[in-house]
């Protein structure tokens, strides 16, 4: 799966386990830890901060100016931030959350159909 995908299906799945009361309290946990390593990522830079508030605002309309500032940042490449990503998404799966991504998380290997496609990140 392409690095992007990954944090974008994980930032997905993390707001909208917020909107339930009865969604585990891992996939809270993860969501705040990938929100708090994305804002360390893009500290000091106002663009990138701008982005993923926006983001959380208005998932549909920032989705791809957050993309954009996830590579220049280098965030879709920092080991830490993808492994927060799929810590979201192994807990959003078991917790039952429904995206527009079908997430699969096996042995650390995560893979997502949605939009088109199907992808595997190793």
């Amino acid at each position: 799966m392409d690095p992007v995908t990954l944090i974008v299906a994980a930032l997905v799945a993390g707001a909208t386990s917020g909107v339930t009361d009865t969604v585990s309290q891992a996939v809270k946990d993860g969501y705040a830890g990938l929100k708090n390593v994305l804002a360390v990522k893009f500290a000091g830079n106002p663009k990138s901060e701008q982005a993923l508030a926006d983001y959380e605002a208005d998932p549909d309309t920032y989705e791809k100016p957050l993309a954009k500032q996830l590579k220049e940042t280098g965030a879709d490449q920092d080991t830490e931030v993808l492994a927060a990503a799929e810590a979201v998404l192994k807990a959003a799966e078991q917790a039952g959350v429904k995206t527009k991504y079908h997430i699969t998380v096996t042995g650390g290997k995560v893979g997502i159909i949605g939009d088109h496609g199907t992808v595997t990140f190793n």
